[in-house]
């Protein structure tokens, strides 16, 4: 393994949540990034793709947030997914490899720290997948996806395994539940998240939560 490989999964492992670092990193990476990951046996995109055309198959619009290169939506297009499909991210040039999958019908740049630019119950689905890492503040991000979702809609996201606990992600969930903000909520993990990565990325696994909107 090379310096530059060596240095990516040091700063992947480490979850920098400076969103301008993120923007670097990411447009740095977008021309390798689909091979990478697919060495590393990446398998949220296509578990989370599932999950959507498996709960909201009639859904007219899908919104991915942190869409990168396009993973998420190509994968949804592969299940026969029919949506609208809008795809925000802060890597202007992993939204320039999005673009060119086709999947997308709107591709914006947004920085996900800060309020997202839908509408109040905009979309029937919402998809964030790889992304928590670099989103600190959980409890204000997975409230802004839930005022973006109809009534009814699913979320579906993943959380890393080793930030479950240090950002109370299951008291998150449990305050939402009982506030009524989610009608339900599923959590499953840890599940293999980058199995055939390098050094502590390797040993890193990921919660999967799908929850339903009150």
């Amino acid at each position: 393994m090379g310096a530059e490989e060596t240095s990516r999964d040091d700063w992947l492992y480490a979850g920098t949540t400076d969103p301008d670092e993120v923007a670097g990193r990411y447009d740095a990476w977008a021309g390798s990034y689909d091979d990478d990951l697919a060495a590393w046996s990446y398998r949220a995109p296509a578990v989370v793709a599932d999950v959507v055309v498996t709960r909201v198959p009639s859904a007219e619009a899908v919104l991915d947030v942190g869409c990168g290169t396009g993973l998420v939506g190509t994968a949804l297009r592969e299940r026969g997914c029919a949506a609208r499909i809008i795809g925000l991210d802060i890597s202007p040039a992993s939204l320039e490899v999005a673009g060119r999958t086709g999947a997308y019908d709107r591709l914006d740049r947004a920085d996900l720290q800060q309020p997202l630019p839908v509408e109040d119950d905009g979309v029937d689905a919402l998809v964030c997948v790889g992304v928590m890492t670099y989103l600190p503040d959980v409890e204000a991000v997975w409230r802004e996806f839930a005022r973006v979702v109809r009534r009814g809609g699913v979320v579906a996201v993943t959380q890393r395994e080793d930030l479950w606990e240090p950002r109370g992600c299951q008291a998150v969930v449990d305050r939402l539940v009982a506030e009524g903000v989610l009608a339900q909520a599923e959590v499953d993990g840890p599940a293999p998240y980058l199995p055939q990565a390098e050094g502590e990325l390797a040993g890193v696994g990921c919660y999967y939560l799908v929850a339903r909107i009150g």
